[in-house]
């Protein structure tokens, strides 16, 4: 036998060999198996679009030459799909192999960080999270979810660079501000924790749940009236993250909710013929015996409005209250009525609005748009008792409702209970010192209310003076009659009449003839010397007239028939 042949043949067969494997590409990551769950529990055409997906899916798997990239979108979009349907186990994978084969992708660990919180895995989600945040550093919602759960695990001090750097770069977004204030709180810098936490409501006064840290934060210094007052406020809300990502999941099935979320983004971005096309596909998916159901029946009836299609949108509304149940609580019968009221309270069919409004806060006892306007409306209505309770309860429910606390100092009023109206008044006036309704009401009940107790012309003099030097060229007509009665009432009746014969010059050349008429009548008493003893004319509307709504509704409303009641 040839040994040097033998030896020179090995010799290049394994040079052959390592050439070979040189010039192949490296073995890419095993693709973990993907499995269609049962899908039988969402609707058919969510099924029908799983089975698109997963199909595609398996069609890409078995074609040659198809990006990394493009498969890993491939098993992204089946894996959000799948997420959204709430079937977590079969999505993971899929979500892995998405990161795998598109690494660069900050989606794919985000979302499967989410999806590893809901199934309750909180350290996966923290390395997800991590792992996100490493591809794209400057994104808040990230840094937010990731804070929070370092907030979670006890670890305030990696919490707080996070929140730190998410208020940096989105000052706006009261979900960084709560949680940075959150880690002061947690790691015992109260002065710290109070002062941010204090800045989350001024940027969003109705994140009600801040209350609750903010209040363990004014007791961690020891001010306890402050810590008490807070409490009083609390309501267990959430305080969203703005989330594109996340949005993009929930809209990604073809369903009744998705179409809703997608007419709703229409209606935020004022594309308001885009929005009525979304609810009207929404609406086949979800039966009206359904609260989604009725829900996009309800946003295409505001949708309808917005267009000006006033009957369009009645129509719509009586629907939702044809198929809501004859009890509560339900949230979209106590919008829908509450839209019938607001609509027939502007078309002067007051008592039908009362009912509506009644319905309403029936179906939501806590809906505080409903009882505003269910005041207002039994105010108008010449039932001032009957608003009383409306009016009190909103301001329970939200202490800062400035409109509330104005509707309730005019119920007390029109009861000639002036007394308790200038308390009321004052007392607002310390919660909310910067509402110029409030404070233009008080010096009207100060200078010319017919009890005698409840008038200070001096003190009424000084806040119509600071009223009139704060609102400059937005001065109004109510506000020359405010300051002539109260020169009057302090004792100044040449400048009363002065100022009341400018307000009624102006009044005369606007055209207001009703306004005129009543400003004559004050001018003559202070030229014989006499103060004003009427706060407003019992003709006056002195309650909210509600939203503005489109001028051609009253003939619209004016054929149409009475609108369905609660229990019909």
């Amino acid at each position: 036998m040839n040994y040097g042949r033998a030896l020179a043949i090995g010799v290049l067969s394994a040079a052959l060999a390592v050439a070979a494997a040189c010039s192949q590409k490296p073995a890419g990551p095993a693709e973990r198996p993907v499995v269609l769950p049962d899908l039988s529990r969402v609707e058919p055409s969510v099924q029908k679009q799983g089975r698109e997906l997963y199909d595609a899916l398996q069609a890409m798997r078995n074609k040659t030459g198809v990006a990394a990239v493009e498969k890993g979108q491939a098993y992204g979009t089946l894996a959000m799909l799948l997420h959204a349907g709430e079937y977590y186990e079969a999505a993971e994978p899929a979500y892995l192999n998405a990161e795998d084969l598109a690494p660069a992708d900050p989606r794919w660990p985000y979302l499967l960080a989410h999806l590893h919180k809901s199934r309750g895995e909180p350290d996966k989600a923290l390395a997800d999270f991590t792992r996100a945040l490493h591809l794209k550093p400057d994104d808040v919602p990230t840094l937010i979810w990731l804070g929070r759960l370092y907030l979670d695990r006890g670890e305030p001090e990696k919490a707080q660079p996070l929140f730190e750097r998410a208020q940096s770069l989105r000052p706006d977004v009261v979900a960084g501000i709560v949680g940075l204030g959150q880690a002061a709180l947690a790691q015992k810098d109260y002065g710290r924790a109070a002062s941010v936490l204090e800045e989350a409501l001024r940027v969003h006064p109705t994140a009600a749940s801040v209350h609750s840290p903010l209040a363990m934060a004014y007791r961690g210094l020891g001010e306890t009236a402050k810590a008490e007052a807070h409490l009083k406020e609390w309501k267990n809300t959430e305080v969203l993250v703005p989330d594109p990502v996340r949005q993009e999941l929930d809209l990604l099935m073809e369903s009744g909710l998705s179409f809703e979320l997608r007419g709703v983004r229409a209606l935020e971005a004022r594309d308001y013929k885009k929005a009525e096309d979304f609810f009207r596909k929404g609406i086949p998916l979800a039966p009206g015996d359904t609260m989604l159901g009725r829900s996009l029946r309800h946003k295409l009836a505001t949708a309808l409005a917005l267009q000006g299609n006033i009957r369009g949108a009645y129509e719509q509304f009586n629907e939702v209250v044809k198929l809501a149940p004859q009890d509560g609580p339900d949230e979209t019968a106590a919008k829908a009525h509450y839209s019938i009221g607001v609509l027939l309270a502007s078309a002067g069919r007051g008592r039908e609005a009362v009912t509506h409004l009644q319905a309403a806060v029936k179906f939501n006892p806590n809906y505080l748009e409903a009882r505003q306007g269910l005041g207002d409306a039994l105010g108008r209505a010449g039932r001032p008792e009957a608003a009383l309770p409306e009016y009190a309860e909103v301001v329970r429910l939200n202490p800062r409702a400035a409109e509330a606390r104005f509707g309730y100092a005019m119920a007390l009023v029109r009861l000639k209970r002036y007394r308790e109206a200038r308390q009321w008044l004052e007392e607002a006036i310390r919660l909310l010192p910067d509402d110029v309704q409030l404070h233009h009401a008080l010096a009207r009940v100060l200078a010319s209310a017919p009890d005698a107790a409840a008038r200070d012309g001096r003190q009424a003099l000084a806040i119509a003076q600071q009223l009139e030097a704060t609102m400059g060229d937005k001065k109004t007509t109510e506000l020359g009659e405010t300051l002539a009665m109260a020169y009057a009432e302090a004792g100044n009746f040449a400048e009363a009449a002065a100022v009341q014969r400018s307000v009624l010059n102006a009044a005369s050349r606007a055209g207001l003839t009703p306004d005129a008429r009543r400003m004559t009548a004050n001018l003559r008493l202070y030229e014989r010397g006499q103060a004003c003893r009427t706060p407003w004319e019992a003709n006056e509307d002195v309650f909210s007239p509600g939203p503005p709504i489109s001028p051609d509704l009253a003939a619209v409303l004016a054929s149409a028939p009475p609108a369905r009641s609660a229990g019909n």
